[in-house]
Protein backbone atom coordinates (compact mmCIF):
# COMPACT_ATOMS: atom_id res chain seq x y z
CA UNK A 1 0.00 0.00 0.00
CA UNK A 2 1.66 3.07 -1.00
CA UNK A 3 2.53 5.76 1.57
CA UNK A 4 0.77 8.79 2.42
CA UNK A 5 3.42 10.90 3.94
CA UNK A 6 4.13 13.63 2.24
CA UNK A 7 7.74 13.40 -0.36
CA UNK A 8 10.13 15.82 -0.09
CA UNK A 9 12.67 16.37 -2.98
CA UNK A 10 15.94 17.31 -1.97
CA UNK A 11 18.58 18.42 -4.23
CA UNK A 12 22.61 17.48 -3.34
CA UNK A 13 25.77 18.01 -4.67
CA UNK A 14 27.03 15.00 -6.10
CA UNK A 15 30.20 14.52 -3.52
CA UNK A 16 27.22 15.03 -0.25
CA UNK A 17 25.13 12.30 -2.31
CA UNK A 18 28.33 10.26 -2.18
CA UNK A 19 28.66 10.83 1.30
CA UNK A 20 25.44 9.83 2.25
CA UNK A 21 25.25 6.78 -0.03
CA UNK A 22 28.60 5.64 1.85
CA UNK A 23 27.45 6.36 5.38
CA UNK A 24 23.99 4.70 4.97
CA UNK A 25 26.28 1.71 3.46
CA UNK A 26 28.12 2.05 6.91
CA UNK A 27 24.89 1.93 8.79
CA UNK A 28 23.03 -1.07 6.34
CA UNK A 29 20.27 1.82 5.96
CA UNK A 30 19.16 3.18 2.56
CA UNK A 31 20.12 6.71 1.61
CA UNK A 32 16.36 8.09 2.30
CA UNK A 33 16.46 5.90 5.73
CA UNK A 34 19.08 7.79 6.78
CA UNK A 35 18.50 11.01 5.78
CA UNK A 36 14.40 10.59 7.53
CA UNK A 37 16.65 9.36 10.37
CA UNK A 38 18.43 12.57 9.94
CA UNK A 39 16.12 14.98 9.42
CA UNK A 40 13.68 13.22 12.41
CA UNK A 41 16.63 13.62 14.87
CA UNK A 42 16.99 17.26 13.65
CA UNK A 43 13.47 18.26 14.21
CA UNK A 44 13.03 16.89 17.59
CA UNK A 45 16.70 18.76 18.56
CA UNK A 46 14.94 22.25 17.54
CA UNK A 47 11.70 21.61 18.93
CA UNK A 48 13.46 21.15 22.43
CA UNK A 49 15.27 24.29 21.79
CA UNK A 50 11.65 26.14 20.67
CA UNK A 51 10.88 24.56 24.55
CA UNK A 52 13.38 25.87 26.64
Amino acid sequence: MPSKKPRVMVYLDPDKHEFLKEWAEDEHRTVNNLITMLLEQAIDKKKEEKEK
